[in-house]
């Protein structure tokens, strides 16, 4: 294959670019990126595990409060496909059914290959659904959770109709990048009250939600990466240049074919991790069902790595390193995620109230009463708050005469990547 412009990892090129430009949360950028690369490499990639094969495509959610710059991270990062290379990968909306999904993924998607000098045209299953407004996506079918599940890790779908007869898709891949408010997560489930079923029935287990709760920094005149003069991480080079580098490479790594094997320092890594892994009784049920697949979330996000580094089909010690530690860091930040869902009826106030406390970091009673009255009764209040403090997520003391709640843990704002 052709030599690379970048002079480093395509994601961490991306990152590194892109950091100083926008107010976006670090870990929304990294991740955004590596979706890129997922869409792109399709199911032309492989890990085999012993009676099955992983593939790199992901489902990947930014989740956190309106203007935190999901969008902004979202679409700069694949424009770089839409904009200019679409046939690279295949887009679908987020306003689309889970049917009509099933018909165009059964119906195929062109594409070219060049095998022996001569240009093969053929048709692919494989598709990214890009779902800026999760709601919207999730909302357009009852069993959409269900499909995507399927999606995910099953190379084959067959579906029956009542008027239209079935269709059988093969050699299907289906990836996801979309965003949502942590409002809409107690709702994942489409038209259900909560998310119980989403949680059992495995689709949060199946998807990368990266949560952030504010941007990375405040930017009161942002520049295009276009219009940057000297872009100190990419050697001094102009914006026009490292944006063609990124589109140059882009096309090369859609060309990486195969399956990926293990350097010895690699699979050293990965064993005394997946060793040192265990269920505490502690876990939540989202975390205990994403446990059961992190392995896998592994390795998909170490197949995008290694992809994007280059050509030679191994993952590194690096790419296993940064691939366990991207996943652990939606590991870490999941109950943050999902604390508005449970069965008491009082779980949405308990995670506005504890989301508020945390917030302002030390608030008085008043303060709390007057600003989520419209959320929960004098009573209930009084109830989450003594519940918040014995779970120690708040301190409550008196001073002066006042009542004072104070939060008493940190949230992580994401991670870069190393």
């Amino acid at each position: 294959m052709a030599q690379r412009k970048l002079n480093t990892n395509w994601i961490s090129a991306y990152s590194a670019i892109m950091g100083p430009i926008t107010e976006a949360p670090d870990s929304y950028v990294v991740w955004s990126a590596i979706s890129v690369i997922s869409a792109i490499l399709k199911k032309k990639v492989w890990i085999r595990r012993g009676t099955y094969k992983v593939y790199p495509n992901q489902y990947i959610v930014l989740v956190g409060p309106p203007g935190v710059g999901k969008g902004t991270a979202i679409h700069p990062a694949h424009s770089f496909i839409k904009d200019y290379k679409p046939e690279l990968s295949n887009y679908l909306s987020d306003r689309i059914t889970a049917p009509k999904i099933i018909e165009k993924l059964a119906n195929g998607f062109q594409t070219q290959s060049i095998i022996a000098g001569n240009i093969i045209v053929s048709k692919e299953s494989t598709a990214i659904l890009m779902a800026s407004e999760l709601s919207t996506f999730l909302g357009s079918s009852d069993w959409m959770t269900s499909f995507l599940c399927d999606t995910w890790d099953r190379n084959e779908f067959e579906y029956d109709t009542k008027n239209k007869g079935s269709s059988h898709i093969k050699d299907m891949c289906v990836s996801l990048i979309g965003a949502c408010v942590p409002d809409f997560i107690r709702k994942i489930n489409g038209k259900q009250s909560n998310a119980s079923e989403a949680i059992n029935g495995g689709f949060t287990a199946r998807t990368m939600f990266v949560f952030a709760n504010a941007k990375s920094k405040k930017l009161a005149w942002p520049v295009a990466l276009e219009d940057i003069k000297h872009v100190a991480a990419c050697g001094g080079k102009t914006g026009r240049e490292v944006i063609a580098d990124l589109r140059y490479d882009l096309e090369q790594i859609a060309n990486v074919k195969g399956e990926f094997t293990f350097s010895q320092d690699a699979i050293t890594i990965f064993q005394q991790w997946y060793h040192a892994q265990k269920h505490e009784d502690t876990d939540s049920d989202v975390v205990r069902h994403f446990k059961s697949r992190q392995d896998v979330h592994i390795f998909k996000v170490a197949m995008c790595l290694a992809a994007a580094s280059g050509d030679s089909l191994e993952i590194s010690d690096w790419c296993m390193n940064t691939a366990i530690t991207l996943v652990k860091g939606v590991l870490d930040t999941l109950d943050i995620t999902f604390r508005g869902v449970g069965e008491s009826t009082l779980s949405e106030a308990t995670a506005k109230i504890q989301t508020y406390i945390e917030r302002k970091g030390l608030a008085t009673r008043r303060e709390l009463i007057r600003d989520n009255h419209r959320h929960a009764t004098l009573e209930d209040i009084e109830r989450i708050t003594r519940t918040l403090e014995v779970c120690g997520f708040i301190k409550c003391f008196s001073q002066n005469g006042q009542q004072f709640y104070e939060y008493n843990n940190t949230v992580k704002k994401g991670i870069k990547i190393p």
